[in-house]
């Protein structure tokens, strides 16, 4: 057990009443120093597994990643769809859950147009 969690007891309120108390055996409070710090470790290894090779101009994706947030870039649909698929089921073998209910999406189009000059 985790020095940060020795002797730690937590209860969960439920409508107005509260359960027993139960010992926390595993993970990082909430807040704390540390869990920043693992979460940066973790969320590099998951990028790195994504395989995001090649330069600006031919790569077909990419992801940033800021916090506990990811954005990911793609010029396709399906290497959008593919890249989210993959990057769920790595984050899911380290025990991070893709809250899809958070999850947004953005689509641009880029067309090549001509400006009148002045």
């Amino acid at each position: 057990m985790a020095k940060t969690l020795q002797d730690t007891k937590e209860r969960v309120k439920v409508n107005q009443n509260y359960t027993e108390n139960f010992e926390i055996l595993m993970g990082v409070k909430q807040g704390d120093p540390l869990s920043a710090t693992l979460f940066s470790i973790v969320i590099d290894d998951i990028l790195k597994q994504l395989e995001l090779r090649g330069n600006i101009s031919t790569r077909m994706k990419q992801c940033s990643a800021y916090a506990d947030d990811i954005l990911i870039t793609a010029q396709t649909k399906q290497t959008l769809i593919d890249t989210f698929e993959k990057l769920k089921n790595i984050s899911s073998q380290f025990g991070l859950i893709v809250n899809e209910n958070k999850t947004k999406y953005m689509k641009c189009i880029w067309r090549e147009t001509q400006l009148d000059r002045l």
